[in-house]
């Protein structure tokens, strides 16, 4: 089997095709996600979507929904689940594909974690147009790729599991940078203070 058989799978949109026109009246406010958006340990850094401005309303199918596996078609090919209600309704430019599951035969964290794999990602980086740093895939790679399913309770296990391990991560790569902003500030500190002989 195939993610292709259990999800559709489709690029974002093409967004510079779709700019407000100068002339309309009406504006339609949406919120954009741009690679920068994406951090390489799978999750979306909120403060870099951009605002996007069009004269016509999107059809739905190009804003993120729960659910939603996003897929970087340039290397290095991050996966990201939207799995909060407060990254839902985002435009996702064409830089991604959008993978919708069919929940009546997989889980969404379950094909997030096959897309993660190993084996999967060595699959993207051999099936890349261009050099291995800027290489680029395609939805069709994407939609090819095959996907053992277990029985629907042992995915959400292994999903489960999954999202556990990365808000984990998540919250200590967050907390390392804080760290490393705090230590610079107190060596800061602790160096003026000897300086003005405060300290000896």
């Amino acid at each position: 089997m195939t993610i292709g058989e259990i999800a559709s799978v489709r690029t974002g949109l093409v967004t510079a095709r779709k700019k407000k026109e100068a002339s309309s009246s009406c504006t339609y406010n949406y919120r954009l996600l741009n690679l920068k958006c994406i951090s390489n340990e799978g999750y979306i850094n909120e403060s870099y979507i951009e605002s996007y401005k069009l004269s016509s309303e999107l059809k739905e199918d190009y804003l993120t929904q729960m659910g939603d596996i996003l897929v970087r078609l340039s290397a290095p090919y991050t996966a990201v689940l939207i799995e909060r209600p407060e990254l839902c309704g985002i435009v996702v430019p064409s830089h991604f594909v959008i993978i919708r599951v069919d929940k009546r035969f997989a889980s969404p964290e379950y094909i997030y974690w096959s897309l993660k794999r190993d084996k999967n990602r060595i699959t993207m980086m051999q099936n890349s147009s261009g050099s291995t740093a800027f290489g680029t895939i395609s939805s069709g790679l994407i939609a090819s790729l095959p996907i053992t399913l277990l029985p629907l309770n042992e995915q959400n296990i292994m999903g489960n599991l999954l999202r556990l391990a990365e808000r984990e991560q998540e919250l200590l790569n967050k907390l390392a940078v804080e760290k490393k902003v705090y230590n610079t500030l107190l060596l800061n500190q602790i160096y003026d203070n000897m300086k003005r002989g405060n300290i000896k």
